[in-house]
């Protein structure tokens, strides 16, 4: 029968497990992959900054006469392979990681960083007497409770580079948290689940790119990995755009129907149309006053469920029912909501009176 027990060891202690050859990184059960060198870096850059890292499973085995323990990696093979290869000098901690130390191996950090380093904490699982069949066993279990990942978790573990680095410090900015939680776009268990980080890097792509499928976060984490030029522009713009938001229209759309993701993400990009003029779109244009669109705001979500609504109305209900990712619904969207925002009273009564099924 198995023996778990729960142990904190320092770096330090598994770094001398290696050097004595009584840490197996590849046992039989443990899988083969290996870390790009990016996925390697961002796991220093965890440790450096002090920030937690997933729990290590070692299995203890004692050879036969002897008191010697051998420590089986079951659970955190690439974790620990680059811990050792950082330490060992066969790695570097990337720039787009960390400014400061960005560029250093482990002999080239301070000292004083090379002993916080060594006495990081890591939390191990130690599994004792348990026989190959047992482990394979206790791990397919503990896997049945894993979620199967969403299109940007997935998106979150193949990339580690600028573009990715910028969306997640935007979205879990102190602003952006404090927008989040005043507008009721996302619940705790999304936020978990990285659908604020999904939501921040489609604003990015209409940034750059302008109103795009959101299949389009992906091309754009390949494409700006290594260097990101338009980095500290875009976060500007981010950071402009929520400021307007949360400061002028947030009662209004906490109590609509725009609180919902994809009304809230197109009002967004109409927005940003008028203040930063996206690619493709409509802008720059003078945004009209708060009391107008908070009116029109009111106008649209009040004729969700009437049988009968102005044309464009109607298109716009469509295409906030289905294909709401798809590049032609959200351009329908635009066309209604930078009319919203932008267009004096006359344009706006035209504007929603028109028929944009064929934006």
């Amino acid at each position: 029968m198995p023996i778990f027990s729960v142990v904190i060891h320092p770096i330090s202690d598994l770094l001398k497990w290696h050097s004595e050859h009584e840490l197996v990184l590849q046992p039989k059960f443990q899988r083969r992959g290996v870390w790009a060198s990016e996925a390697m870096s961002y796991l220093i850059d965890t440790i450096v900054r002090g920030l937690p890292m997933p729990m290590v499973y070692l299995r203890v085995q004692r050879p036969a006469g002897t008191a010697k323990r051998i420590y089986e990696v079951v659970d955190g093979q690439q974790r620990l392979n680059s811990i050792i290869q950082f330490v060992e000098g066969q790695l570097a901690l990337s720039k787009k990681h960390h400014d400061q130390l960005g560029g250093s191996t482990f002999e080239q950090l301070p000292d004083a960083v090379q002993r916080v380093f060594m006495e990081y904490k890591l939390s191990v699982q130690i599994v004792e007497r348990a026989t190959d069949q047992e482990i394979w066993a206790l791990f397919e279990r503990l896997n049945s409770y894993t979620l199967t990942l969403n299109r940007q978790e997935k998106l979150n573990a193949r990339w580690f580079g600028e573009f990715k680095q910028v969306a997640y410090s935007l979205a879990a900015s102190q602003s952006s948290i404090e927008t989040w939680r005043q507008l009721g776009i996302f619940s705790y268990r999304q936020i978990s689940r990285m659908s604020e980080v999904e939501m921040t890097s489609d604003l990015l792509v209409a940034f750059i790119k302008g109103v795009s499928e959101i299949t389009e976060i992906s091309h754009l984490y390949k494409e700006f990995d290594d260097s990101f030029p338009e980095k500290e522009k875009v976060a500007h713009q981010f950071e402009s755009l929520l400021a307007v938001v949360s400061e002028s229209l947030g009662d209004v759309i906490r109590t609509t129907a725009f609180r919902r993701k994809t009304w809230f993400y197109s009002l967004l990009v109409a927005l940003a149309d008028c203040m930063f003029a996206i690619p493709n779109g409509f802008g720059p244009a003078e945004i009209q006053s708060t009391t107008i669109i908070r009116e029109r705001l009111i106008q649209v979500d009040e004729t969700w469920n009437l049988q009968e609504r102005p044309a464009g109305l109607d298109a716009f209900r469509d295409a906030v029912s289905r294909g709401t990712s798809h590049q032609r619904e959200r351009k329908v969207r635009h066309n209604i909501l930078f009319s919203l925002v932008a267009a004096g009273d006359p344009e706006w009564e035209r504007a929603i009176n028109s028929n944009f099924e064929q934006a």
